[in-house]
């Protein structure tokens, strides 16, 4: 389902059905200020439109990759500024001062991400050379 594609705001256990996710987790992103979600005046519930679908699916995304709740929110906070794309690459690897330890380990992910592009990228080279020397091996 597009997120564009919600007229009428959803209940949080269809989100959660949505995103593959349990409902407490909603809450818990929520609790951690990831996400602001509008309340029905009338009793209270969590009514969940398009923009609330789309930034789930970012918190979520970015949580399946392993970054801490914290960094995500330094990232949202970034973004909701209106930060551009490099910008919040370094919001998600860079903790504050004031951060924990565990925040620190954000920035490996991407270290880790890129070094995995790198291995791939020599594997694929010398498959190329070995590829190349049986072909010339055949030919003699």
């Amino acid at each position: 389902m597009v997120a564009s594609a919600i007229r009428t705001p959803l209940s949080i256990g269809k989100i959660a059905d949505l995103l593959g996710v349990h409902w407490d987790m909603l809450c818990n992103w929520e609790r951690n200020n990831l996400i602001c979600v509008p309340r029905n005046p009338r009793n209270g519930y969590r009514r969940y439109g398009a923009t609330e679908i789309s930034r789930l699916r970012v918190i979520r995304m970015l949580r399946q990759a392993g970054y801490s709740p914290m960094a995500i929110l330094r990232m949202l906070v970034q973004l909701d500024e209106g930060a551009g794309a490099g910008d919040l690459r370094t919001a998600l690897d860079t903790p504050r001062p004031d951060e924990d330890v565990y925040s620190a380990a954000d920035q490996w992910l991407t270290s880790l991400v890129a070094w995995e592009r790198r291995a791939e990228e020599i594997i694929a080279h010398l498959e190329g050379m070995i590829g190349r020397e049986m072909g010339v091996r055949s030919q003699e």
